[in-house]
């Protein structure tokens, strides 16, 4: 089958897919909120594009719009030498205006459709900020206080494994004392609100589990992280960049698969005190699988304590109209097959906020 035939089958079967016509449509106000004006625009035109309709349509389904896009990011950082990186400020010094993207983005999806669909076919959205460390560390240091030390870490959507690191890093707390060393591989300047404990844990094993686990050893795996990254957040790909080193040179397990499969041999494996978290994650889960994971840690808790800190946004949001939303930051006890919760802060979208509430 030749390219045009594949695109002919690709419009004639796909172009008029309404959820993800619906989702670039939503994704013109909701990209321009999150900071990145070029996915904002890309989404206004291409919400009247059939070719870029049925091509988005063959990536994940809650996030179709920002899969095709990172998917073309990738091909851009790996030298794809195309007029399309004027406009991507990771790419040059001074980005064209996005308003006029549109028709090289659509010029460069039908001349590189097949490796865009092998990218939306084979990878997956994992989108990972080293700046989410920022409103993980107190409620890792709550854990600590209630478990112990070194506290024992298995993270549900690891993806590299970024944020099992974030003890690696120091956090310049606004109007506090720096915490962590001086001298570490990376700062990151966050506000925290009220009497979060501000501290850092010290770590035991680490343990990912995640459908799809990122090697950051493999320089393309790296440049899928990187490219996930909004193009107009370079300071944050920087960041993420250095993250990545701090991962490879970290002892990780890393575990690829169902979470609700691997969690109870992660759990048998890992000695105490141990902690289940995860941020941003869960969010995206059924109400059905939510709730067998409660169930399994509180099966295991008849046993063995079972701490678990969670950072997700509140349960009554759709994933496709997040905005500049609170994400709730709970940290919870599973003990004798009971679990006492507590919403302990409240974050900002960009994790750069924490408001510590109890």
């Amino acid at each position: 089958m030749d390219l045009r035939t594949t695109t002919r089958t690709l419009t004639n079967d796909r172009s008029r897919d309404p959820e993800t016509i619906t989702a670039f449509r939503i994704g013109v106000q909701a990209y321009a909120s999150y900071g990145t004006p070029l996915y904002a625009a890309l989404c206004a035109g291409g919400a009247g594009d059939p070719e870029i309709i049925a091509l988005a349509s063959h990536g994940v389904v809650s996030a179709r719009p920002v899969h095709l896009f990172s998917s073309v990011h990738y091909l851009l950082l790996g030298g794809c030498n195309d007029p399309l990186a004027r406009y991507f400020a990771t790419l040059t010094e001074n980005p064209l205006p996005p308003d006029e993207a549109f028709p090289d983005f659509a010029r460069f999806c039908r001349q590189h459709q097949e490796e865009l669909l092998h990218l939306l076919q084979r990878r997956t959205v994992q989108t990972t900020y080293v700046e989410r460390c920022r409103s993980l560390m107190p409620p890792m240091a709550c854990a600590a206080d209630m478990a112990g030390e070194p506290l024992n870490l298995i993270e549900i959507g690891c993806s590299a494994g970024v944020l099992l690191t974030f003890d690696k890093y120091a956090y310049d707390v606004a109007g506090r004392a720096l915490v962590g060393f001086a001298d570490a591989p990376l700062t990151l300047e966050t506000r925290v609100n009220g009497n979060a404990p501000l501290r850092i844990p010290r770590i035991g094993k680490r343990t990912g589990i995640d459908l799809r686990t990122i090697n950051v050893l493999c320089e393309e795996e790296r440049r899928w992280l990187l490219a996930l990254c909004f193009p107009e957040f370079r300071a944050q790909q920087a960041r993420l960049a250095k993250a990545l080193d701090i991962v490879a040179a970290t002892d990780i397990e890393l575990l690829q698969g169902d979470a609700l499969d691997m969690l109870p041999a992660a759990l048998a494996n890992t000695p105490d005190p141990v902690c289940v978290f995860h941020s941003a994650c869960l969010f995206y889960w059924d109400k059905p699988s939510k709730a067998a994971l409660d169930s399994l840690l509180r099966e295991t808790s008849r046993d063995r304590d079972i701490y678990r800190v969670s950072i997700e946004p509140a349960e009554n949001q759709d994933p496709d109209r997040i905005k500049i939303n609170l994400g709730e930051v709970a940290v919870a006890c599973y003990r004798r097959g009971e679990v006492e919760r507590r919403v302990v802060g409240r974050t900002t979208a960009d994790y750069g906020v924490l408001d510590w509430i109890v």
